[in-house]
């Protein structure tokens, strides 16, 4: 689940680099939602690597209203 991600990267240093599939996967859902900045990977890219640089104040009220905000 994305937000489940979005949780994870809030415990982490910033900015980060995720590479698991599906997890850049979620991060494109997250982007869509204005949850993230994030630089994605080309959806046919070869390496899909995506850099995480910041979760937005949307993103911080989403794991604030889900209860699960870590910071």
């Amino acid at each position: 689940m994305p937000l489940e991600l979005l949780r994870q990267i809030s415990s982490k240093a910033l900015p980060m680099t995720v590479s698991d599939i599906e997890s850049v996967d979620k991060l494109r859902v997250l982007h869509a939602a204005g949850h993230v900045l994030v630089q994605l990977p080309g959806v046919g890219a070869k390496r899909q690597v995506a850099h995480v640089l910041a979760i937005t104040e949307l993103g911080r009220e989403a794991l604030r209203l889900s209860g699960t905000a870590s910071r």
